[in-house]
């Protein structure tokens, strides 16, 4: 099996197992990897946020959906310019 490493930006930090339910299966071992993607990541390419282990990737997508601004419906509606030709 071949060695599991980081999948942020090109990374190629060789992940250690941080379990090893038969140490003689490596398809057993279990490495770090992201809540969100599940994809493998070490630890400087990743943070914890509510008990979650995020990857930059997901990081930087959820920072740009809390930044969005959201649009609010006000309920006010302008004439349409069909209307203004009649008058």
């Amino acid at each position: 099996m071949p060695f599991v490493k980081c999948s942020v930006g090109g990374c190629s930090t060789k992940l250690q197992p941080i379990l090893k339910v038969d140490p003689k299966d490596r398809d057993t071992w279990f490495y770090r990897e992201c809540d969100k993607c599940f994809r493998p990541v070490c630890e400087k390419h990743s943070v914890e946020i509510d008990a979650h282990i995020v990857c930059e990737r997901c990081r930087k997508e959820l920072e740009e959906k809390q930044q969005a601004p959201k649009s609010i419906d006000l309920g006010i509606r302008l004439p349409s310019q069909a209307k203004d030709d009649r008058v």
